[in-house]
């Protein structure tokens, strides 16, 4: 019950570093601490049911009751419990309910009407038969449930105790009855019942979010202008004496009253400890459970469930996920520490909103470094505000079923503890890759083959993290030709710091050192499944205010070396796209996700940049969404043509279709269409360098072409 169907759209966007089929963002490992210790972020993403998802779920909603009710059914216990109740002229009557004795028992030398409730009494059993289900969210945080089910309580054996329940037999004796209640006894057959689940807020509890039972509807006794299938209908219950002659059976009409009430009481103990099981913190191995501020909790052994000290109430357990990010052993190749490692979390609490048009519920998550590097120096950043809950259904940008966010603040703060971490401390030599030597640079720095007297030495690349990249959210889109006129994300990295070092004599001797500001244009491609593809939009123009020092060894001018810059920045790029390859949304409980569209929402207040990037997706059941095969071909494709001294090409490609394509391994480029010629234009700062680029180009229906440019 840990993963329900009530929790997946709360947490399924965290499918790439949780799925068991490996993620994208690889090197995630559990907390060694058990559980997250850092600040947190309210809103930090949300995740949303729409009108039109709690739809597709109802049209399914024999799998979803499947899975809480197999077979349909569900048994609920009645144990043994004495009640009081007003009589005929007798104002209080003490009743032992579900008297029933020891197993198989049919006296009171065993236990069986013999007026107390005792280790005796094993109790009753009660069955629900559930025909229909069906949710609608319901304002201000009610998921409601509408359950059309019959119940049969079979015979339940009741009896008197006490001196004033011996009335009952005018003084002769133990009353003793059994009631059986069926409700397809009598027309109409079944019984609507409302159940109202509150998305509740554990304030004691980090702000988790806690799953309640609100109130159970349609589950009372029927009376006055209520009716069924709007209530039980005590016709429907027979109440058969079983000890007393004098018992006048017509005089217990309040007990049916009663045990309908009896019997509501238990169904919501019995649905309160469904979703606590589902929502309730599981023991450590040695028994630990956690705790928070002042609050703390202790293990109940046999349930292996955490409950809170102070008045026994289930601790929620995350619905989400946690753990460290091992940043260092995942850039290792790109020569970041191999310390570097983030820890995050993020899970549903915080808030959470419904109304006729949808359910949603907020994410809080926080990041923090597990130890300030010595490669950077130890930086505050102030708490951001809080945010509200975007409104998924006025960014729409086509009709959806689920929603899923992360907010710009958290991109950010994550960003900030990578920088703090030493993960972005970053030094790229010739054994990483192979092309980086002197020969490289030869023709944009004739000087440096002086320098060299002529060979050809390995070079290393410096990348120091002065400040810590920010990102923003746009709105994600592009123009006719595919390029971005509103990237999704901008990563924002100003003032780094890159140093270029060649093997000289033995040593290593620094030629120039470059400070500059970068912008990253990045953006998701889905496949038309479920499928999301990181994609990287036009890199030409994104580094600015190039200042250049340092650079006394050599003799060419400093507006070379500026433009030089971004060249050698996407040397990194093969690597850290082979971190961020495509990953694909997994099934959950018969359900699939359909990839429709992506988008920064909840605008900004006077700016053209959003809170929020959004996922929006439909819920697929009886149709499976298979993507398109990929037919990729190895062979080298002539038509490609390298425009010399700058930093683009042309391919010849077929007119019509639209392309993406990637340099080297890098990241897969915004689609975008040839001209009439039939020629595709790239443009991309690694093919200012020497040598031989291979350019792959893949078209919407799957094909896969290579290119080799010389």
């Amino acid at each position: 019950m840990r993963r329900s169907w009530l929790f997946v759209w709360t947490c399924c966007f965290l499918w790439a570093c949780s799925a068991p089929t490996g993620c994208a963002c690889g090197g995630f490992t559990p907390l060694p601490q058990g559980a997250y210790t850092g600040t947190k972020l309210n809103t930090a993403g949300s995740a949303r049911l729409s009108a039109q998802g709690f739809s597709a779920l109802n049209a399914e909603s024999a799998t979803i009751l499947e899975f809480f009710a197999p077979g349909g059914q569900m048994v609920v216990p009645v144990p043994c419990s004495i009640e009081q109740v007003s009589i005929a002229n007798i104002p209080v009557v003490q009743l032992a309910v579900a008297d029933t004795g020891q197993i198989s028992c049919a006296a009171e030398s065993c236990g069986r009407m013999d007026g107390a409730c005792d280790a005796d009494d094993y109790g009753h059993a009660i069955t629900i038969n559930f025909t229909s289900l069906s949710f609608a969210p319901k304002s201000p945080d009610i998921l409601e449930a509408k359950v059309t089910a019959t119940v049969q309580t079979g015979r339940l054996p009741i009896s008197s105790r006490g001196s004033s329940a011996s009335a009952l037999c005018l003084f002769n004796g133990r009353a003793k009855f059994t009631v059986d209640l069926d409700t397809a006894r009598a027309q109409p057959p079944s019984t609507d019942l409302l159940l109202d689940i509150k998305f509740a807020i554990d304030q004691r509890w980090d702000q988790l979010l806690s799953l309640e039972v609100a109130n159970i509807g349609n589950a009372a006794a029927c009376s006055g202008s209520t009716q069924p299938p709007n209530c039980i209908d005590p016709n429907d219950m027979e109440i058969l004496n079983e000890g007393c002659s004098a018992l006048n059976i017509t005089q217990l009409s309040a007990v049916k009253t009663l045990l309908i009430n009896q019997l509501t009481t238990q169904l919501r103990d019995q649905l309160t400890d469904a979703l606590a099981d589902a929502n309730c913190a599981s023991c450590g191995p040695m028994g630990q459970c956690p705790t928070f501020g002042t609050a703390t909790s202790t293990c109940e052994v046999d349930a292996g469930v955490c409950k809170d000290d102070m008045g026994g109430k289930c601790v929620p357990s995350l619905l989400g996920v946690e753990g460290r990010l091992e940043v260092g052993q995942v850039l290792g190749t790109l020569g970041a520490p191999p310390t570097a490692a983030v820890e995050v979390s993020l899970g549903a609490g915080g808030n959470a909103e419904a109304n006729d048009a949808g359910l949603t519920v907020g994410l809080r998550g926080g990041a923090k470094e597990v130890a300030v590097a010595s490669c950077v120096a130890p930086l505050m950043r102030p708490a951001p505000m809080q945010l509200p809950l975007p409104d998924f259904d006025l960014d729409a940008p086509a009709p959806y079923d689920v929603g899923i966010s992360l907010s710009g603040q958290m991109l950010s703060e994550t960003l900030f503890r990578a920088q703090q971490s030493g993960a972005l401390c970053l030094e790229l030599g010739n054994e990483t890759v192979a092309a980086l030597e002197s020969d490289l640079l030869g023709t944009l720095l004739p000087s440096l083959k002086l320098v060299t007297e002529g060979k050809n030495v390995p070079l290393r690349v410096v990348i120091r993290p002065v400040n810590p990249p920010t990102a923003t959210i746009g709105e994600g889109t592009i123009d006719a030709d595919g390029r971005p006129l509103d990237p999704l994300i901008k990563m924002i990295w100003r003032g780094v710091e890159l140093d270029v070092y060649a093997l000289l004599e033995d040593r290593q001797a620094r030629l120039f050192t470059v400070q500059a500001d970068m912008t990253l244009p990045l953006g998701v491609d889905l496949d038309g499944c479920s499928g999301v593809t990181p994609i990287v939009g036009n890199l030409m123009g994104t580094i600015t205010n190039v200042q250049v020092k340092n650079n006394e060894i050599l003799a060419e001018p400093v507006t070379v070396l500026q433009n030089l810059v971004p060249s050698l920045l996407t040397l990194a790029e093969p690597q850290l796209a082979g971190g961020l390859q495509q990953f694909t949304i997994p099934d959950f409980n018969g359900f699939q996700l359909k990839m429709v569209g992506a988008r920064g929402i909840g605008r900004v207040t006077g700016t053209q940049t959003y809170n929020h990037v959004a996922l929006y997706a439909e819920l697929l059941t009886n149709q499976m969404c298979i993507p398109m095969m990929k037919r990729a071909s190895t062979s080298v494709v002539n038509g490609g043509k390298k425009k010399e001294g700058t930093a683009s090409a042309e391919l010849t490609t077929l007119v019509g279709r639209k392309y993406s394509w990637r340099v080297d391994g890098g990241f897969w480029s915004t689609w975008q269409e040839p001209n009439t010629y039939g020629q595709l234009a790239i443009e991309h700062p690694r093919l200012l360098l020497g040598g031989a680029h291979v350019v792959e180009v893949r078209t919407q229906s799957g094909e896969v072409q290579i290119v080799v440019l010389r």
